[in-house]
């Protein structure tokens, strides 16, 4: 008889507790956008029980070479060292907000916050987002 291994589950269907939550340098960005964009960036954490490991969402403004300013939607598994470096997370880029939140929605299974804005790309132009922000 030959075993048939299945494919890697999609995040979403791990059943993953999403809780937004803030770090120390994330909060900082969150502040930042509220002021000038009010519910533009959200970041949210859970912990995958079949790797045993802490993961992050995060939604928001971000700015790349490709495409200029967008909002982001990305996904990383957390360092198990809180020392090591955190490395920015992949994910994909969109023309409005509700489009990156309706894609982390669809892909890792967060929750569409309440307090989420109708904010676009035309929006963006006009702030500034430090080159390192892929939200």
């Amino acid at each position: 008889m030959i075993k048939v291994r299945a494919g890697r589950r999609r995040i979403k269907e791990k059943g993953i507790r999403w809780e937004e939550h803030y770090g120390e340098k994330s909060e900082e960005v969150k502040k930042k956008f509220e002021e000038i964009l009010p519910g533009s960036y959200f970041r949210w954490v859970g912990k995958d029980y079949e790797d045993a490991c802490w993961r992050y969402v995060v939604v928001g403004p971000a700015v790349s070479k490709r495409e200029g300013k967008s909002f982001f939607a990305g996904n990383k598994k957390m360092p198990s060292d809180p020392k090591k470096k955190a490395y920015s997370p992949s994910g994909k880029y969109f023309p409005t907000l509700r489009s990156a939140i309706a894609y982390a929605i669809e892909m890792w299974g967060v929750r569409m916050p309440e307090n989420a804005g109708q904010w676009t790309k035309e929006d963006l132009q006009a702030i500034e987002i430090p080159k390192h922000i892929k939200s």
